[in-house]
């Protein structure tokens, strides 16, 4: 005798098979297209990043530096653990470039990206010819120095050696690297885990309103893209309508992309 139950269940019992091998191969067609999409590499710049650049530190070598390039130097030495910033998030630490803005002004900055920067610091010197003393302030972005953002301090002439690069006719120093492109001599270190900022009498907590800083609604986080018009490919940039002229010296280097 027939049994016509199990001839009607066979049919279905295909029909779950193909429905089943088909299902499966969608799971991994789509698994496959996951893997194979191209990874983002937008940069997000948060405001509570760790404190990673020590302003005390960096008031010390811009009081002992001959000119703005060794300064730069300076900062991203390992040794000297001026700087423990990763804003890209790459694990690595940024390298930190210094540009000469105006008279006896020069700021840090952090090239974040090829589209972003930020202003880390801002040093400002301002001479007192009559006693041969100047003064010395640096205000640094609290969102990546920490509390102790604010520097002021006195030095002779003689104790400064900034000020022979600053009071002598010059034009602007403005560094060639950028994001992805930096000198021979930089090398990639990972960040220090137990980096702590130092601190002095000198420091103090401070709020700055200078344009360096601006936009204090968005974190003092200051942006802005680079300006290649006024680059020169010595590395430095002339100066404007009513500054002291000269020429700049170059010191020779080649850079290497990253």
């Amino acid at each position: 005798m027939i049994n016509k139950a199990a001839i009607a269940g066979k049919p279905s019992k295909n029909i779950m098979k193909r429905i089943f091998i088909a299902l499966t191969g969608l799971v991994l067609l789509a698994s496959a297209c996951n893997q194979n999409r191209p990874q983002q590499n937008n940069v997000t710049i948060e405001n509570n990043t760790t404190a990673g650049f020590d302003v005390n530190k960096l008031a010390q070598f811009v009081k002992t530096s001959t000119d703005p390039q060794t300064l730069e130097k300076a900062i991203n030495n390992p040794a000297n653990q001026i700087n423990n910033l990763d804003l890209d998030k790459d694990g690595n630490i940024d390298y930190l470039k210094v540009q000469e803005s105006d008279n006896n002004k020069l700021k840090v900055i952090d090239d974040v990206s090829n589209s972003e920067s930020v202003t880390v610091a801002s040093i400002n010197v301002s001479p007192d010819n009559s006693s041969n003393t100047a003064d010395l302030n640096i205000q640094g972005n609290p969102s990546y120095v920490g509390y102790n953002n604010y520097y002021h301090s006195s030095f002779t002439f003689t104790d400064f050696l900034l000020m022979s690069y600053l009071l002598r006719p010059h034009s602007y120093y403005m560094p060639m690297y950028h994001y992805g492109y930096y000198p021979s001599y930089y090398t990639r270190t990972r960040t220090y885990t137990t980096f702590r900022p130092t601190t002095s009498s000198a420091m103090s907590s401070r709020t700055s309103t200078r344009s360096s800083l601006s936009n204090p609604s968005r974190s003092q986080r200051s942006f802005g893209a680079r300006s290649s018009s006024s680059v020169r490919s010595g590395g430095f940039g002339s100066r404007s309508s009513g500054s002291r002229s000269g020429f700049g010296r170059s010191r020779g280097g080649f850079g290497r992309r990253r």
